[in-house]
């Protein structure tokens, strides 16, 4: 019994260098590109409602 605590200390280091040792996870991939078209129509749409608000204005 006066053995089993050194025992269980060097199992729970061998076991510590086991876990250290391995390599890291991957890094996560690039992530997916937002639709690029989609922007380009919210931007075409937002000028051509200030252009007919600006020129009803003037009206």
């Amino acid at each position: 019994m006066k053995h089993k605590p050194y025992i269980i200390l060097i199992i729970a280091i061998s076991m510590l260098g086991v876990l250290v040792a391995q390599d890291p996870p991957p890094l996560p991939g690039a992530p997916n590109q937002g639709p690029i078209s989609g922007l380009i129509w919210l931007a075409l749409s937002g000028g051509i409602l200030a252009a007919k608000k600006y020129f009803d204005r003037n009206k």
